[in-house]
């Protein structure tokens, strides 16, 4: 047989060999979920904010309604409908140890809507977290259980599609299971950055990171630029890459990162699972600071000090080299999609010929320094604020100072750091307040201010003197009383309306700081069930065997401080 076509024959059966062997996964066990071709419009391990995405985004043609289909034999195992997040969703167990979720659904189907309408009135909720039991909901393998949809936090009609492992509950690569999604397009590097770690660190003779574009295409890829990138000290390298699919146009995340300096490998990251404890953690493979400035997602090819990322499979010295006088280093990106389409960029950098003094700016003012590896408390007269251990990805020099009072606030703005930090668990933040009535104590709420002036309500609890609140970002903190009750505004209902054929009653319900907490409706005195969108606020009621005749529907909305709005208006059916 000719050399060549073994030589074929040998690199397909590894990568074939490579597919399957992904930790004994069950390939081809499952169905596809949806009886049309399979576009995805994001993959797994894809970059989001705050977190990695955990499944796959199959897309529905720009409709909602698409059948939904179990993937294989199991239970129903949870239900959660929520107006954030997955929206309407499904998880159902299967026995070979994996459990199926799909979200964004429009509605659900036969039996486990039932249950779940059943659920509903019994519990007077429409959210929902319910855990049937193993014995209630089975299901077959092509059994329809819902319909496509656009619900919770999505952006657009698709299914939200996830396989997980049942016992931990850790989401793995569905594209590894044998599911038919077309690809063979290279991932595309489109920018690196190159960092001085130290202050004695240069890279072209500043201490600060340098970007550097990078252009081609097919899987071979170069720096803009032919010239040499000169360098001192210990230096680290991150990347901007994307992936993309056959016949989409949406810009994916990659699945594997190779980097190596002198031919050897210094950093590998490979995303086939993930916990979801660790998944903020993805702020800590980002350039964070950069992401927040510029919405551009550079990728490190170093690890922080406490990045608790299993991606990492094979690093020397956390991905970091360092770069000597008058040494010449060169510099190779292997970067791999789960179909193991491979692109590749090489380039070199000069160790400096000149052996000169850095000079560092703006040497950085801090109040106190904080530890990666300990709780970490500070307290003036004004504030407290407690750090849990491992909420820090690196040691932290720590700034504080006081800013004037917003518009509405009753304390002035205490900024406890930049927001461009990354916190992987919540900080605690205690504000003192001077005297308040009781019944302006019970409406304050600590608010969190971000970069762009923009404010969010933390909620509160007292103690002594001080209220306290959880946030899972550095900023401005401040104080605000919310004496102001909940807007409902009537859509499709008027007094004394005939609605004798419309479906529906609508509202759309708003608030002004602390946020809704709970909503009820009720006809004739009697509960019924509204359903929230949480991208429009409204909430809608679906007739369901009201008779004929005069009836009034009554709405009360409550906000997250107690203040109650309420509307009633008759109407004829």
């Amino acid at each position: 047989m000719d050399i060549k076509k073994v030589f074929i024959l040998g690199v397909s059966l590894i990568n074939m060999l490579f597919l399957i062997a992904q930790d004994s996964l069950p390939l081809n066990y499952f169905r596809s979920p949806l009886d049309i071709s399979l576009y995805l419009s994001g993959n797994f391990g894809e970059l989001r904010s705050n977190h990695f995405h955990s499944g796959l985004d199959i897309k529905t043609q720009g409709v909602e309604g698409q059948k939904v289909y179990a993937v294989a034999d199991g239970f129903v195992s949870r239900i959660r409908i929520s107006p954030y997040g997955y929206g309407n969703a499904i998880y159902i167990d299967h026995p070979n140890g994996y459990t199926s979720v799909y979200a964004h659904l429009q509605k659900y189907e036969g039996k486990i809507a039932e249950e779940i309408k059943k659920y509903q009135y019994e519990n007077k909720t429409w959210e929902m977290d319910y855990y049937p039991s193993d014995t209630l909901l089975k299901i077959k393998k092509g059994q329809l259980i819902a319909l496509s949809g656009n619900s919770g936090s999505s952006g657009g009609p698709h299914l939200h599609f996830e396989i997980r492992e049942t016992k931990s509950e850790h989401p793995i690569n569905p594209l590894l299971l044998g599911f038919d999604v077309k690809d063979d397009v290279h991932p595309n590097i489109r920018n690196i950055v190159i960092y001085p770690l130290s202050d004695s660190s240069l890279v072209n003779n500043k201490n600060i990171p340098q970007h550097i574009r990078v252009v081609g295409s097919s899987g071979n890829q170069n720096l803009i630029s032919s010239t040499l990138n000169f360098a001192y000290g210990p230096i680290g390298i991150g990347i901007d890459v994307i992936d993309q699919l056959t016949g989409v146009p949406n810009k994916n995340g990659v699945y594997e990162v190779k980097l190596f300096v002198n031919d050897e490998e210094i950093f590998y990251s490979k995303i086939n699972k993930f916990s979801f404890d660790e998944s903020r953690a993805i702020n800590a493979l980002l350039d964070y600071k950069e992401y927040l400035a510029t919405n551009q997602r550079i990728q490190r090819s170093f690890i922080l000090e406490n990045n608790p990322l299993s991606i990492y499979k094979n690093n020397k010295n956390k991905g970091v080299f360092f770069v000597d006088y008058d040494k010449i280093y060169t510099i190779k990106y292997e970067i791999y999609d789960v179909h193991q389409n491979k692109t590749t960029l090489s380039f070199q950098i000069a160790g400096m010929k000149n052996r000169i003094t850095p000079f560092v700016e703006n040497s950085i003012k801090m109040d106190t320094l904080l530890s990666y590896s300990d709780s970490n408390f500070y307290e003036n007269k004004f504030v407290q604020l407690s750090i849990p251990k491992n909420a820090l990805y690196e040691n932290l020099p720590f700034q504080f100072s006081v800013l004037d009072t917003m518009y509405g606030a009753i304390t002035p703005t205490y900024q406890l750091h930049k927001e461009n930090v990354p916190l992987h668990y919540p900080i605690t933040v205690a504000i003192k307040v001077g005297r308040l009535a009781e019944n302006l104590r019970q409406k304050a709420v600590i608010i969190n201010i971000d970069g762009n002036k923009k404010y969010y309500s933390k909620g509160g609890e007292w103690r002594n003197n001080y209220l306290v609140a959880q946030s899972k970002t550095f900023g401005g903190f401040a104080v605000m009383l919310d004496t102001i009750p909940p807007k409902i505004t009537p859509i499709s209902i008027y007094p004394n309306k005939i609605m004798t054929n419309q479906k529906a009653i609508q509202f759309s319900i708003a608030d002004n700081l602390s946020g809704i907490k709970t909503y009820n409706a009720y006809i004739d005195e009697k509960w019924v069930l509204m359903e929230f969108d949480g991208k429009t606020s409204k909430l809608t009621y679906y007739f369901d065997g009201v008779a004929k005749g005069n009836h009034i529907f009554k709405l009360e909305v409550t906000d997250a401080v107690g203040n109650k709005q309420s509307t009633e208006i008759p109407f004829i059916r």
